[in-house]
Protein backbone atom coordinates (compact mmCIF):
# COMPACT_ATOMS: atom_id res chain seq x y z
CA UNK A 1 0.00 0.00 0.00
CA UNK A 2 2.79 2.44 0.96
CA UNK A 3 4.70 1.87 -2.26
CA UNK A 4 1.56 2.26 -4.37
CA UNK A 5 0.68 5.56 -2.66
CA UNK A 6 4.21 6.81 -3.23
CA UNK A 7 3.98 5.95 -6.91
CA UNK A 8 0.62 7.75 -7.18
CA UNK A 9 2.10 10.89 -5.61
CA UNK A 10 5.21 10.66 -7.80
CA UNK A 11 3.12 10.30 -10.97
CA UNK A 12 0.90 13.20 -9.85
CA UNK A 13 3.92 15.45 -9.36
CA UNK A 14 5.28 14.38 -12.73
CA UNK A 15 1.95 14.98 -14.45
CA UNK A 16 1.54 18.44 -12.96
CA UNK A 17 5.06 19.49 -13.89
CA UNK A 18 4.75 17.96 -17.36
CA UNK A 19 1.59 20.01 -17.90
CA UNK A 20 3.26 23.21 -16.71
CA UNK A 21 6.31 22.58 -18.89
CA UNK A 22 4.04 21.75 -21.81
CA UNK A 23 2.47 25.22 -21.58
CA UNK A 24 5.91 26.81 -21.99
CA UNK A 25 7.70 27.48 -25.23
CA UNK A 26 11.44 28.11 -24.93
CA UNK A 27 11.80 31.32 -22.93
CA UNK A 28 12.86 34.46 -24.84
CA UNK A 29 16.57 35.03 -24.28
CA UNK A 30 18.94 32.22 -23.32
CA UNK A 31 16.82 29.37 -24.65
CA UNK A 32 16.84 30.80 -28.15
CA UNK A 33 20.50 31.90 -28.00
CA UNK A 34 21.66 28.43 -26.97
CA UNK A 35 19.74 26.93 -29.89
CA UNK A 36 22.57 28.31 -32.05
CA UNK A 37 26.24 27.38 -32.16
CA UNK A 38 27.92 29.70 -29.66
CA UNK A 39 29.49 32.65 -31.48
CA UNK A 40 32.07 33.59 -28.84
CA UNK A 41 30.65 36.91 -27.67
CA UNK A 42 28.76 37.98 -24.54
CA UNK A 43 25.24 36.62 -24.30
CA UNK A 44 23.85 40.16 -24.31
CA UNK A 45 25.37 40.79 -27.74
CA UNK A 46 22.80 40.07 -30.48
CA UNK A 47 23.37 37.03 -32.69
CA UNK A 48 24.86 37.70 -36.09
CA UNK A 49 22.84 37.28 -39.26
CA UNK A 50 24.92 34.21 -40.09
CA UNK A 51 24.22 32.43 -36.77
CA UNK A 52 23.94 28.65 -37.28
CA UNK A 53 21.39 26.44 -35.51
CA UNK A 54 22.58 23.34 -33.66
CA UNK A 55 21.60 20.34 -35.77
CA UNK A 56 23.87 17.49 -34.63
CA UNK A 57 26.11 16.18 -31.86
CA UNK A 58 29.21 17.65 -33.56
CA UNK A 59 27.45 21.02 -33.51
CA UNK A 60 26.82 20.63 -29.76
CA UNK A 61 30.47 19.90 -29.04
CA UNK A 62 31.60 22.74 -31.30
CA UNK A 63 29.27 25.09 -29.46
CA UNK A 64 30.36 23.77 -26.05
CA UNK A 65 34.01 24.27 -26.96
CA UNK A 66 33.47 27.87 -28.00
CA UNK A 67 31.27 28.50 -24.95
CA UNK A 68 33.91 27.01 -22.62
CA UNK A 69 36.65 29.20 -24.05
CA UNK A 70 34.68 32.46 -24.10
CA UNK A 71 31.88 32.39 -21.53
CA UNK A 72 31.42 29.63 -18.90
CA UNK A 73 32.81 26.34 -17.58
CA UNK A 74 29.41 24.72 -17.02
CA UNK A 75 29.88 21.93 -19.51
CA UNK A 76 27.35 19.48 -18.05
CA UNK A 77 24.33 21.77 -17.77
CA UNK A 78 24.90 23.41 -21.15
CA UNK A 79 25.39 20.08 -22.88
CA UNK A 80 21.92 18.97 -21.74
CA UNK A 81 20.47 22.39 -22.60
CA UNK A 82 21.84 22.34 -26.14
CA UNK A 83 20.85 18.72 -26.60
CA UNK A 84 17.19 19.28 -25.71
CA UNK A 85 17.01 22.55 -27.64
CA UNK A 86 18.14 20.48 -30.62
CA UNK A 87 15.88 17.43 -30.29
CA UNK A 88 12.78 19.32 -29.16
CA UNK A 89 10.95 20.82 -26.20
CA UNK A 90 8.56 17.84 -25.84
CA UNK A 91 11.38 15.53 -24.76
CA UNK A 92 12.67 18.15 -22.36
CA UNK A 93 9.21 18.41 -20.80
CA UNK A 94 9.21 14.68 -20.05
CA UNK A 95 12.69 14.58 -18.52
CA UNK A 96 12.44 17.89 -16.68
CA UNK A 97 9.24 16.80 -14.92
CA UNK A 98 11.00 13.56 -13.99
CA UNK A 99 13.91 15.57 -12.57
CA UNK A 100 11.52 17.36 -10.20
CA UNK A 101 10.23 13.99 -8.99
CA UNK A 102 13.78 12.66 -8.64
CA UNK A 103 14.78 15.72 -6.60
CA UNK A 104 11.91 15.04 -4.19
CA UNK A 105 13.03 11.42 -3.85
CA UNK A 106 16.68 12.43 -3.35
CA UNK A 107 15.79 14.75 -0.47
CA UNK A 108 13.78 11.96 1.17
CA UNK A 109 16.45 9.32 0.51
CA UNK A 110 18.96 11.46 2.39
CA UNK A 111 16.47 12.03 5.22
CA UNK A 112 15.92 8.24 5.40
CA UNK A 113 19.58 7.45 6.11
CA UNK A 114 20.64 7.34 2.45
CA UNK A 115 18.43 4.35 1.65
CA UNK A 116 17.38 4.43 -2.01
CA UNK A 117 13.88 3.01 -2.16
CA UNK A 118 10.63 3.70 -3.96
CA UNK A 119 8.82 3.19 -0.67
CA UNK A 120 9.29 6.74 0.58
CA UNK A 121 6.24 7.81 2.64
CA UNK A 122 3.76 9.34 0.22
CA UNK A 123 2.95 12.16 2.65
CA UNK A 124 6.62 13.14 2.87
CA UNK A 125 7.03 13.03 -0.91
CA UNK A 126 4.02 15.32 -1.36
CA UNK A 127 5.29 17.65 1.38
CA UNK A 128 8.69 17.89 -0.28
CA UNK A 129 7.15 18.96 -3.58
CA UNK A 130 4.86 21.42 -1.82
CA UNK A 131 7.88 23.04 -0.15
CA UNK A 132 9.62 23.34 -3.52
CA UNK A 133 6.45 24.87 -4.97
CA UNK A 134 5.81 27.28 -2.11
CA UNK A 135 9.32 28.34 -1.09
CA UNK A 136 11.35 28.47 -4.32
CA UNK A 137 12.37 32.04 -5.08
CA UNK A 138 11.87 32.36 -8.88
CA UNK A 139 10.13 28.99 -9.41
CA UNK A 140 9.76 29.47 -13.17
CA UNK A 141 13.46 30.28 -13.48
CA UNK A 142 14.59 26.91 -12.08
CA UNK A 143 11.71 24.56 -12.90
CA UNK A 144 10.34 25.70 -16.29
CA UNK A 145 12.95 27.81 -18.05
CA UNK A 146 15.09 25.37 -20.04
CA UNK A 147 18.40 27.13 -19.34
CA UNK A 148 17.53 27.67 -15.67
CA UNK A 149 16.37 24.10 -15.14
CA UNK A 150 19.53 22.58 -16.61
CA UNK A 151 21.73 24.93 -14.57
CA UNK A 152 19.96 24.68 -11.20
CA UNK A 153 17.34 21.92 -10.97
CA UNK A 154 19.35 19.28 -12.81
CA UNK A 155 22.64 20.11 -11.11
CA UNK A 156 20.95 19.96 -7.69
CA UNK A 157 19.76 16.45 -8.53
CA UNK A 158 23.27 15.40 -9.60
CA UNK A 159 24.70 16.84 -6.39
CA UNK A 160 22.25 15.04 -4.08
CA UNK A 161 22.69 11.78 -5.98
CA UNK A 162 26.43 12.14 -5.42
CA UNK A 163 25.96 12.76 -1.69
CA UNK A 164 23.57 9.85 -1.04
CA UNK A 165 26.25 7.08 -0.85
CA UNK A 166 28.27 9.21 1.57
CA UNK A 167 25.16 9.79 3.69
CA UNK A 168 24.51 6.05 3.72
CA UNK A 169 28.12 5.42 4.74
CA UNK A 170 27.75 8.04 7.50
CA UNK A 171 24.66 6.42 9.01
CA UNK A 172 25.93 2.83 8.74
CA UNK A 173 29.45 3.74 9.93
CA UNK A 174 30.88 2.08 6.83
CA UNK A 175 29.32 -1.31 7.47
CA UNK A 176 28.13 -3.46 4.59
CA UNK A 177 29.61 -4.36 1.24
CA UNK A 178 29.87 -2.09 -1.76
CA UNK A 179 29.84 -3.36 -5.37
CA UNK A 180 32.96 -2.81 -7.45
CA UNK A 181 31.05 -0.79 -10.05
CA UNK A 182 30.62 2.01 -7.50
CA UNK A 183 34.23 3.11 -8.06
CA UNK A 184 33.78 4.23 -11.71
CA UNK A 185 30.14 5.21 -11.13
CA UNK A 186 31.04 7.59 -8.31
CA UNK A 187 33.85 9.08 -10.40
CA UNK A 188 31.38 9.90 -13.19
CA UNK A 189 28.76 11.16 -10.75
CA UNK A 190 31.44 13.26 -9.08
CA UNK A 191 32.25 14.98 -12.38
CA UNK A 192 28.54 15.66 -13.00
CA UNK A 193 28.12 17.08 -9.50
CA UNK A 194 31.40 18.99 -9.48
CA UNK A 195 30.70 20.78 -12.75
CA UNK A 196 27.48 22.32 -11.47
CA UNK A 197 27.36 25.69 -9.65
CA UNK A 198 30.29 27.80 -8.57
CA UNK A 199 28.75 28.72 -5.21
CA UNK A 200 28.17 25.15 -4.00
CA UNK A 201 31.00 22.75 -4.74
CA UNK A 202 33.81 24.62 -2.97
CA UNK A 203 32.09 24.28 0.41
CA UNK A 204 31.13 20.65 -0.19
CA UNK A 205 34.65 19.76 -1.28
CA UNK A 206 36.24 21.51 1.69
CA UNK A 207 34.01 19.82 4.28
CA UNK A 208 34.23 16.57 2.34
CA UNK A 209 38.00 16.53 2.87
CA UNK A 210 37.46 16.64 6.62
CA UNK A 211 34.99 13.76 6.39
CA UNK A 212 37.38 11.62 4.32
CA UNK A 213 40.14 12.28 6.84
CA UNK A 214 37.75 11.39 9.68
CA UNK A 215 36.73 8.02 8.19
CA UNK A 216 40.32 7.26 7.14
CA UNK A 217 41.50 7.58 10.74
CA UNK A 218 38.80 5.11 11.78
CA UNK A 219 39.60 2.64 9.03
CA UNK A 220 36.28 3.20 7.22
CA UNK A 221 37.56 4.78 4.02
CA UNK A 222 36.40 3.02 0.83
CA UNK A 223 37.83 3.24 -2.69
CA UNK A 224 34.55 4.55 -4.14
CA UNK A 225 34.69 7.49 -1.72
CA UNK A 226 38.10 8.46 -3.08
CA UNK A 227 37.07 8.07 -6.74
CA UNK A 228 33.95 10.11 -6.10
CA UNK A 229 35.95 12.91 -4.54
CA UNK A 230 38.48 12.84 -7.38
CA UNK A 231 35.61 13.10 -9.87
CA UNK A 232 34.13 16.00 -7.87
CA UNK A 233 37.48 17.79 -7.90
CA UNK A 234 37.88 17.22 -11.65
CA UNK A 235 34.41 18.57 -12.39
CA UNK A 236 35.03 21.59 -10.17
CA UNK A 237 38.37 22.36 -11.79
CA UNK A 238 36.78 22.14 -15.25
CA UNK A 239 34.15 24.56 -13.98
CA UNK A 240 36.39 27.10 -12.29
CA UNK A 241 39.44 27.05 -14.59
CA UNK A 242 37.52 27.51 -17.83
CA UNK A 243 39.16 30.25 -19.95
CA UNK A 244 35.67 31.59 -20.58
CA UNK A 245 35.32 32.58 -16.92
CA UNK A 246 38.28 34.95 -17.21
CA UNK A 247 37.14 36.30 -20.56
CA UNK A 248 33.70 36.91 -19.11
CA UNK A 249 35.11 38.75 -16.08
CA UNK A 250 37.44 40.87 -18.20
CA UNK A 251 34.64 42.01 -20.49
CA UNK A 252 32.43 44.84 -19.38
CA UNK A 253 29.02 43.28 -19.97
CA UNK A 254 27.21 46.18 -18.30
CA UNK A 255 25.93 44.13 -15.38
CA UNK A 256 27.25 44.74 -11.88
CA UNK A 257 25.22 44.76 -8.70
CA UNK A 258 26.00 46.40 -5.39
CA UNK A 259 26.26 44.68 -2.00
CA UNK A 260 22.83 46.17 -1.29
CA UNK A 261 21.37 44.37 -4.33
CA UNK A 262 22.89 41.10 -3.13
CA UNK A 263 21.53 41.65 0.36
CA UNK A 264 18.06 42.36 -1.03
CA UNK A 265 18.05 39.03 -2.91
CA UNK A 266 19.17 37.23 0.25
CA UNK A 267 16.46 38.84 2.37
CA UNK A 268 13.74 38.03 -0.16
CA UNK A 269 14.94 34.42 -0.30
CA UNK A 270 14.79 34.29 3.51
CA UNK A 271 11.21 35.59 3.37
CA UNK A 272 10.34 32.77 0.99
CA UNK A 273 12.09 30.26 3.25
CA UNK A 274 11.01 31.62 6.64
CA UNK A 275 8.74 28.66 7.49
CA UNK A 276 11.59 26.22 6.83
CA UNK A 277 13.95 28.15 9.09
CA UNK A 278 11.22 28.35 11.74
CA UNK A 279 10.75 24.59 11.65
CA UNK A 280 14.51 24.05 11.96
CA UNK A 281 14.63 26.43 14.93
CA UNK A 282 11.74 24.59 16.58
CA UNK A 283 13.52 21.30 15.98
CA UNK A 284 16.62 22.49 17.81
CA UNK A 285 14.49 23.79 20.68
CA UNK A 286 13.18 20.24 21.07
CA UNK A 287 16.65 18.83 20.66
CA UNK A 288 16.98 17.57 24.23
CA UNK A 289 13.77 15.54 23.72
CA UNK A 290 14.88 14.10 20.40
CA UNK A 291 18.36 13.12 21.48
CA UNK A 292 17.33 10.58 24.07
CA UNK A 293 19.23 7.93 22.11
CA UNK A 294 22.78 8.04 20.77
CA UNK A 295 21.56 6.66 17.44
CA UNK A 296 19.53 9.81 16.79
CA UNK A 297 22.37 12.30 17.14
CA UNK A 298 23.64 11.75 13.57
CA UNK A 299 20.41 13.29 12.24
CA UNK A 300 21.09 16.59 13.99
CA UNK A 301 24.75 16.61 13.02
CA UNK A 302 23.95 16.01 9.37
CA UNK A 303 21.06 18.51 9.45
CA UNK A 304 23.46 21.09 10.89
CA UNK A 305 25.85 20.47 8.00
CA UNK A 306 23.12 20.83 5.36
CA UNK A 307 21.76 24.00 6.99
CA UNK A 308 25.24 25.45 7.47
CA UNK A 309 26.43 24.97 3.90
CA UNK A 310 23.07 26.24 2.61
CA UNK A 311 23.88 29.57 4.26
CA UNK A 312 27.41 29.52 2.85
CA UNK A 313 26.00 28.93 -0.65
CA UNK A 314 24.37 32.35 -0.50
CA UNK A 315 27.12 34.20 1.37
CA UNK A 316 29.78 33.36 -1.21
CA UNK A 317 27.62 35.01 -3.87
CA UNK A 318 28.80 38.36 -2.47
CA UNK A 319 31.98 37.66 -4.45
CA UNK A 320 29.96 37.45 -7.67
CA UNK A 321 29.20 40.56 -9.80
CA UNK A 322 25.53 39.53 -9.87
CA UNK A 323 23.26 37.41 -7.70
CA UNK A 324 20.19 36.29 -9.69
CA UNK A 325 17.23 34.97 -7.71
CA UNK A 326 17.66 31.50 -9.20
CA UNK A 327 21.12 31.19 -7.59
CA UNK A 328 19.41 30.75 -4.20
CA UNK A 329 17.85 27.44 -5.28
CA UNK A 330 20.69 25.17 -4.00
CA UNK A 331 20.38 26.99 -0.68
CA UNK A 332 16.69 26.05 -0.53
CA UNK A 333 17.34 22.41 -1.47
CA UNK A 334 19.90 21.95 1.31
CA UNK A 335 17.75 23.78 3.87
CA UNK A 336 14.77 21.60 2.97
CA UNK A 337 16.94 18.50 3.32
CA UNK A 338 18.00 19.65 6.80
CA UNK A 339 14.32 20.05 7.77
CA UNK A 340 13.46 16.59 6.48
CA UNK A 341 16.29 15.06 8.53
CA UNK A 342 14.91 16.70 11.69
CA UNK A 343 11.39 15.60 10.78
CA UNK A 344 12.57 12.02 10.26
CA UNK A 345 14.26 12.00 13.66
CA UNK A 346 11.19 13.45 15.36
CA UNK A 347 8.95 10.80 13.83
CA UNK A 348 11.25 8.05 15.07
CA UNK A 349 10.87 9.49 18.59
CA UNK A 350 7.09 10.00 18.13
CA UNK A 351 7.45 13.70 18.91
CA UNK A 352 5.75 16.61 17.15
CA UNK A 353 8.07 19.51 16.35
CA UNK A 354 4.96 21.61 15.80
CA UNK A 355 1.79 21.01 17.79
CA UNK A 356 -0.47 18.45 16.14
CA UNK A 357 -3.42 20.86 15.93
CA UNK A 358 -1.22 23.52 14.32
CA UNK A 359 0.21 20.93 11.94
CA UNK A 360 -3.29 19.96 10.76
CA UNK A 361 -4.25 23.61 10.32
CA UNK A 362 -1.04 24.25 8.34
CA UNK A 363 -1.80 21.21 6.16
CA UNK A 364 -5.29 22.54 5.33
CA UNK A 365 -3.93 26.02 4.67
CA UNK A 366 -1.16 24.59 2.49
CA UNK A 367 -3.62 22.49 0.51
CA UNK A 368 -5.80 25.55 -0.11
CA UNK A 369 -2.75 27.59 -1.12
CA UNK A 370 -1.56 24.94 -3.56
CA UNK A 371 -4.99 24.38 -5.14
CA UNK A 372 -5.43 28.12 -5.71
CA UNK A 373 -1.91 28.98 -6.90
CA UNK A 374 -1.49 25.83 -8.99
CA UNK A 375 -4.88 26.28 -10.64
CA UNK A 376 -4.28 29.95 -11.34
CA UNK A 377 -0.76 29.26 -12.65
CA UNK A 378 -2.04 26.56 -15.01
CA UNK A 379 -4.64 28.99 -16.35
CA UNK A 380 -2.07 31.76 -16.79
CA UNK A 381 0.49 29.53 -18.52
CA UNK A 382 -2.22 28.21 -20.83
CA UNK A 383 -3.16 31.76 -21.80
CA UNK A 384 0.49 32.66 -22.24
CA UNK A 385 0.96 29.54 -24.38
CA UNK A 386 -1.90 30.62 -26.66
CA UNK A 387 -0.43 34.13 -26.92
CA UNK A 388 3.04 32.82 -27.81
CA UNK A 389 1.49 30.37 -30.27
CA UNK A 390 -0.23 33.26 -32.04
CA UNK A 391 3.04 35.23 -32.16
CA UNK A 392 4.91 32.27 -33.62
CA UNK A 393 2.18 31.70 -36.21
CA UNK A 394 2.56 35.36 -37.24
CA UNK A 395 6.21 34.72 -38.08
CA UNK A 396 5.15 32.30 -40.82
CA UNK A 397 3.52 35.12 -42.78
CA UNK A 398 5.65 38.10 -41.67
CA UNK A 399 7.22 40.10 -44.52
CA UNK A 400 10.93 39.31 -44.64
CA UNK A 401 11.90 42.97 -45.05
CA UNK A 402 9.83 44.38 -42.16
CA UNK A 403 10.10 44.20 -38.37
CA UNK A 404 7.12 42.36 -36.93
CA UNK A 405 5.27 44.23 -34.17
CA UNK A 406 3.18 42.38 -31.58
CA UNK A 407 0.92 43.53 -28.78
CA UNK A 408 1.24 42.27 -25.23
CA UNK A 409 -1.43 39.93 -23.98
CA UNK A 410 -3.73 41.26 -21.20
CA UNK A 411 -2.24 38.65 -18.86
CA UNK A 412 1.13 40.41 -19.15
CA UNK A 413 -0.23 43.84 -18.27
CA UNK A 414 -2.06 42.90 -15.05
CA UNK A 415 0.48 43.05 -12.21
CA UNK A 416 -1.94 41.34 -9.78
CA UNK A 417 -1.57 38.02 -11.56
CA UNK A 418 1.89 37.47 -10.12
CA UNK A 419 0.48 37.63 -6.59
CA UNK A 420 -2.51 35.45 -7.48
CA UNK A 421 -0.19 32.75 -8.75
CA UNK A 422 2.03 32.79 -5.67
CA UNK A 423 4.81 34.39 -7.78
CA UNK A 424 5.12 31.41 -10.14
CA UNK A 425 4.81 33.32 -13.42
CA UNK A 426 7.42 34.34 -15.98
CA UNK A 427 8.00 37.39 -18.14
CA UNK A 428 7.87 36.02 -21.68
CA UNK A 429 7.33 39.31 -23.48
CA UNK A 430 9.79 41.02 -25.81
CA UNK A 431 11.46 44.40 -25.75
CA UNK A 432 10.13 47.43 -27.60
CA UNK A 433 13.60 47.62 -29.17
CA UNK A 434 13.97 45.19 -32.07
CA UNK A 435 17.77 45.27 -31.57
CA UNK A 436 17.54 43.79 -28.08
CA UNK A 437 19.50 40.51 -27.92
CA UNK A 438 16.37 38.58 -26.86
CA UNK A 439 14.35 39.94 -29.76
CA UNK A 440 17.17 39.25 -32.22
CA UNK A 441 17.58 35.64 -31.04
CA UNK A 442 13.84 35.03 -31.52
CA UNK A 443 13.95 36.63 -34.97
CA UNK A 444 16.95 34.52 -36.04
CA UNK A 445 15.22 31.37 -34.78
CA UNK A 446 12.06 31.99 -36.84
CA UNK A 447 13.84 33.53 -39.85
CA UNK A 448 12.24 36.97 -39.72
CA UNK A 449 13.92 40.37 -39.96
CA UNK A 450 13.01 41.39 -36.42
CA UNK A 451 10.34 41.63 -33.74
CA UNK A 452 9.35 44.26 -31.19
CA UNK A 453 6.57 44.86 -28.70
CA UNK A 454 4.13 47.61 -29.49
CA UNK A 455 4.60 50.75 -27.41
CA UNK A 456 2.36 50.18 -24.38
CA UNK A 457 2.01 53.93 -23.89
CA UNK A 458 0.86 54.45 -27.43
Amino acid sequence: MGRRNSLIIALSIWGFMFLLNGFCYPFPGDDYVYSFIWEGHAIGTPLSEGAMRIQSFPDIFTSLGSHYMTWSGRLVSHFFLMFFLWIGKFWFNIINAAMVVLLCFCIQWIAHEGRVTIGVPAKKLALTFFCLWAFTFNFSGVMLWMAGSCNYLWTSVFLLLFLIPYVRHYFTKGEGSYPSWMVPAMAVLGVLAGNSNENTIGWIGLTGLFYLYHVWKRGMLRSWMISGFIGLAMGFMLLMLAPGNFVRLSNDIGIKESAFDHMAIMWISLIFQNFLWFYLWKGYRWKWHLQTAESHRPYFRLASWFAGVSILFNLIMFLSPIMPARSTFPNLVFLLTADMLISRCAEMQHIYIVQKSLEKFAALLGAAYFIWTAGFSLWWYHENYEWEKSVISMTEHAPRNEVMEVKASPIHTDSRYGVFSGFHLVDSTFSEDENSWKNVAFARYYHIRGIRMADTDG
